[in-house]
């Protein structure tokens, strides 16, 4: 009964909360979330729980939150569309909330006063009277007009604005294209091909639902070849300069990039004077071959990603060889069993005796505990040698040792042991394969910060 009580009890204070949440919200100015919160508070409790002061205070804070949007409608300017469409949607959010409940007659006062077709209507009227009073000289504005015949459209087909945001929308389409247009030849004039093509692409693109607009789609593939033509020929004489003076891999490379920008840049043109292939060659040329021994390959191609280092199979092709020689060396102890004898004295109970006055008192009665404590160590470990030699166009030779251990304690208690002991291990015991993948990692990483070197290195040869 007492947990019944207390549920019922839960409940009434939830009830409560949620009407209180909602006059609170009421007051700081969340009018909409008011309107939720006191709805929910009168369909949780219920129709048949609810009492005539629940339905009092949802009866005030629907009247005063409605009061609220049409005194804003009432003071609004005639022509300030976006507060009275904002007061008709909050009132319309609270119409679809309220209506078609069980709980509907009890705000009939709201419920009759407002339909739903009659709010979307209402909002469709101002979205209409908004465009219309949208007064039009630039493409923007003939946008704005068309928004908002398109957004009233959305609520309701209030009078011809499907018509009037076709034609708004036909209109920016068609001052959109022609400022475009005119901006493309205040650019080309200027010389600033890039800028010029993409005006004459944009007016193609504003325009094309209603088909080509003048000869925006010629003069867009003039300025744009011109565009083209332009960077392609400074990016070719670029490479051009530094052909006469190369004598590194690097300059080779260089070049080979400048070729390529030529290329893909002029790719919608064709090839510019023979540039990809031009590009393919001085690449070719930029090649840096590297040998690695085998099992590194993957290791090394994170380091060498460029597109200009290339592996090859046998050290006699290479510029760059990395011989890598690495053996390991496990050994594990066996565990030596050492015994410490131990001893101590505990209270084993307590009795109750007469002293010499005849007093009774207490007296612990103590045992003492002969045992012994086994401790055997497990260690092993892993010794992973590494000797690095590089030859060609980097030079370098280095041997390293890398060691990985682990050691465990296992304690036993044996003999007459007190409770309060237990056996216990310390530390951890490895695996041989764990120990080598810790030793292995630490020589990759290792490995790693060299071949980086390597590469920051022969990257400027």
């Amino acid at each position: 009964m007492r947990i019944i009580f207390l549920v019922c009890c839960i409940l009434m204070l939830s009830a409560c909360i949620s009407s209180r949440q909602a006059e609170q919200a009421y007051k700081k100015g969340n009018y909409l979330k008011s309107i939720d919160l006191i709805a929910a508070f009168v369909e949780e409790k219920g129709e048949a729980k609810l009492d005539a002061n629940d339905l009092t205070r949802f009866r005030q804070i629907v009247g005063d939150v409605a009061a609220h949007y049409e005194n804003a409608l009432l003071s609004a300017d005639r022509t300030n569309y976006g507060s009275r469409i904002q007061s008709y949607e909050a009132l319309l959010k609270m119409k679809v909330r309220l209506s078609e409940r069980f709980f509907s007659q009890q705000i009939s006062f709201f419920n009759n006063k407002y339909s739903i077709i009659g709010l979307r209507k209402a909002i469709a009227e101002e979205y209409y009277s908004w465009g219309n009073a949208v007064t039009c000289q630039s493409s923007a504005c003939y946008a704005m007009r068309a928004e908002k015949y398109q957004k009233g459209s959305e609520y309701y087909k209030y009078r011809d604005i499907e018509t009037l945001h076709q034609q708004a929308n036909n209109q920016y389409m068609q001052v959109a294209a022609q400022e475009f247009y005119e901006l493309g030849k205040y650019y080309a004039d200027s010389g600033s091909f890039q800028l010029a093509a993409e005006k004459f692409a944009a007016a193609s693109k504003v325009y094309k639902p209603l088909g080509k607009y003048k000869d925006s789609d010629q003069l867009f593939v003039v300025y744009d070849k011109k565009y083209r033509t332009k960077e392609a020929k400074e990016h070719f004489q670029q490479a051009q300069a530094i052909i006469a003076k190369a004598n590194s891999r690097y300059d080779y490379r260089k070049i080979a990039k400048l070729f390529q920008y030529a290329a893909e840049i002029y790719q919608p043109y064709g090839d510019y004077q023979n540039a990809r292939a031009l590009a393919k060659q001085y690449q070719q040329k930029g090649i840096i071959k590297v040998y690695v021994s085998s099992g590194y390959q993957s290791l090394a191609s994170n380091s060498f990603f460029n597109d200009y280092y290339q592996f090859v199979y046998t050290p006699s092709q290479a510029d760059v060889v990395i011989n890598i020689e690495s053996r390991s060396h496990y050994q594990n102890t066996s565990p030596p069993l050492h015994i410490t004898s131990m001893n101590e004295n505990l209270i084993e109970k307590t009795i109750h005796v007469t002293n010499a006055n005849g007093d009774i008192e207490k007296k612990d009665i103590y045992k003492t505990y002969y045992f012994n404590l086994e401790t055997q160590t497990y260690s092993n470990e892993l010794q992973i040698n590494m000797n690095i030699n590089v030859n060609g166009l980097y030079i370098y030779h280095d041997s390293q040792i890398f060691i990985s251990r682990s050691m465990m304690n296992k304690y036993n208690y044996t003999g007459d042991v007190p409770a309060k002991y237990h056996n216990y291990t310390s530390g951890e015991y490895l695996t041989h394969e764990q120990l080598y993948q810790q030793g292995l990692k630490q020589a990759e990483n290792y490995l790693a910060n060299i071949l980086t070197e390597i590469h920051r290195y022969t990257d400027q040869l």
